[in-house]
């Protein structure tokens, strides 16, 4: 799974517009604000008629919306309600609040249609590797079988009547690490829109959520760097009311024995990903294009197939060999690059 953290690839907003527009009614301004959370930086981007401690105002409350979900979802922190979760013994129900269980009756969907490849209950998997990512050592052949068998909703049982999920497997740990992000942007541009600032972007590491277009324009303007330490000629796409995630493991490897591997975890193997490639999903929310991204890059050309099934997704996937950078595009995706 992909870590509450720093993405591997780089993307950038561009804003050709000034700090403010005016109209023939209201003086539209663009503000910017920056929080932490999640383990990466939070940025919004708005475009409001409000005054600034007005509009700092609502902001205030979008980024407490955004610690609310980082309470819930964080498997770093003790404290949460994954957290607590993860400690619990096994077949005793626990009770679970409406953004869990929501939370996972979105994943379990995502999972059977990446045929796996996106498994947020693959937590022991990424306990397993954070301990190996320290220690430079490999998991050991027994650790690792306990560590998968403990992996799939099978594993799970999930009471939405009653509100309570229960863990079969006394080892099973959620990690919510590939959706949380891009499930939270969704909600804080939701309670924008709500406030009144429908033309608002909000970026989290490797996601990127937009509402409607910045006033004048047409679309927000993102820019992709895949391996970014390299020379490589940035690519524009636009997209409105629309969300892009970036995912993959050109920065974020480590070297056990000669051999290089991701964050990105593979739940067939348990071990991070050992090829060199990157992903890119256009999907109507974060919620969706984040998974999607992490599930393309383990899946490779076959995960493009599940793409090119649904007329709401694009995807980018490169394939990095030596020095030479392989693009694969969805039948669509070139319809958003400028």
């Amino acid at each position: 799974m992909t870590p509450l953290n720093k993405i591997a690839l780089s993307l950038f907003f561009i804003f050709s517009t000034g700090t403010g527009l005016k109209s023939s009614e209201d003086r539209i301004e663009k503000y910017s604000f920056s929080q932490a959370c999640m383990g990466t930086t939070f940025k919004i981007v708005v475009y409001t008629p409000y005054s600034y401690s007005k509009t700092a105002a609502i902001i205030e409350q979008v980024y407490d919306l955004a610690e609310e979900m980082n309470s819930v979802f964080s498997d770093y922190m003790a404290d949460s309600e994954v957290g607590k979760f993860n400690r619990s013994e096994p077949n005793r129900p626990q009770l679970a609040s409406p953004h869990l269980l929501e939370l996972l009756k979105i994943s379990k969907k995502i999972n059977i249609s990446t045929k796996g490849n996106f498994d947020p209950t693959c937590g022991s998997l990424s306990k397993l590797w954070r301990l190996a990512k320290r220690t430079k050592k490999l998991p050991l052949p027994a650790e690792l079988t306990a560590a998968k068998n403990a992996c799939g909703f099978s594993n799970l049982k999930i009471n939405y009547k009653s509100a309570h999920i229960t863990k079969i497997n006394p080892h099973t740990r959620l990690d919510f690490g590939g959706i949380a992000k891009g499930y939270t942007a969704d909600k804080m541009l939701k309670l924008l829109k709500n406030k009144g600032l429908p033309s608002s972007s909000i970026a989290a590491g490797g996601d990127i959520v937009t509402g409607e277009a910045p006033p004048g324009k047409d679309s927000w303007e993102v820019q992709i760097i895949p391996y970014h330490d390299k020379p490589v000629k940035p690519m524009t796409i636009r997209i409105a009311n629309a969300a892009v995630s970036t995912s993959g493991n050109t920065e974020q490897s480590i070297k056990i024995k000669n051999q290089s591997y991701s964050h990105i975890l593979d739940p067939t193997s348990g071990l991070g990903l050992t090829h060199n490639n990157a992903a890119t999903v256009i999907a109507p929310s974060g919620t969706q294009s984040d998974p999607l991204a992490t599930a393309l890059c383990i899946g490779g050309k076959d995960a493009l197939k599940i793409i090119n099934k649904s007329p709401q997704f694009e995807a980018l996937l490169f394939n990095k060999k030596g020095n030479l950078i392989e693009k694969i595009f969805s039948a669509g995706f070139n319809e958003f690059v400028d």
